[in-house]
């Protein structure tokens, strides 16, 4: 039998009871937190499905040196890290570098790092949509650049002002599987409870994953996983 778990609007799982026993005592999962069987109308405290049931001991996380070891919930607090898992390792490139390289080049490293952000996706999710609608929506922006199209050239370049209409449609659609394809990777096969932002995501996209693609490569690297910020 498995279990799903409710924290706040957000589902996770399904897990096992051996899984759920595993995450409580990592504290990744809290015994307060909701749950519910497949065969359950109702959701009820972790507590009472795990009951008399003991619990595996685990070694508390340990801080580096002068920090804080956090879960991945964000805002519910300091916890033990979770449990790493053997996925790969995300590209460990600081944000502000992405932005500063984007702005030199005129915006073409930032289409060219979101094909990167988006094939690393496709390394951890075989069969993920994303990449293809990332491409798809670069090759649409430049034939719109190369055709001289936009909303002010709509008249004199129809075709143009299509492939532009084209790259924002599937840009937007792009980024919103990449946040979708993220969550369910990180709530299911390495469950650290990542939860990103749609207006994050709207307006930063390549930069929003970018920080947190930094922070799962220094949890990976050091054991500490920083707040979701």
């Amino acid at each position: 039998m498995k279990y799903s778990i409710k924290r706040g609007i957000n589902e996770y799982g399904p897990y096992t009871l051996a899984e759920l026993q595993r995450y409580v005592a990592q504290g990744n999962i809290a015994l307060s937190d909701l749950t519910r069987s497949e065969g359950m109308t109702d959701w009820v405290p972790v507590s009472q499905v795990i009951g008399d049931i003991p619990v595996p001991v685990t070694a508390p996380a340990m801080p580096a040196a002068g920090g804080t070891v956090y879960a991945g919930a964000g805002s519910y607090g300091a916890a033990a890290t979770p449990a790493m898992a053997s996925g790969p390792v995300p590209p460990d490139f600081h944000w502000g570098l992405v932005l500063l390289i984007g702005v030199v080049t005129c915006g073409l490293f930032l289409s060219a790092w979101l094909i990167v952000e988006a094939a690393w996706i496709q390394k951890i999710k075989p069969g993920a949509k994303s990449l293809v609608l990332v491409i798809l929506a670069v090759v649409a922006s430049y034939a719109s650049a190369f055709m001289g199209g936009g909303v002010t050239h709509a008249d004199t370049h129809p075709l143009g002002a299509l492939f532009w209409l084209a790259g924002i449609v599937l840009h937007i659609v792009a980024i919103f599987s990449m946040r979708s394809e993220l969550e369910d990777y990180y709530n299911s096969v390495e469950p650290i409870y990542l939860q990103l932002s749609g207006v994050m995501t709207f307006f930063f996209a390549v930069f929003y994953f970018q920080h947190h693609f930094s922070r799962i490569a220094r949890w990976k690297k050091t054991g500490v996983l920083a707040p979701q910020g």
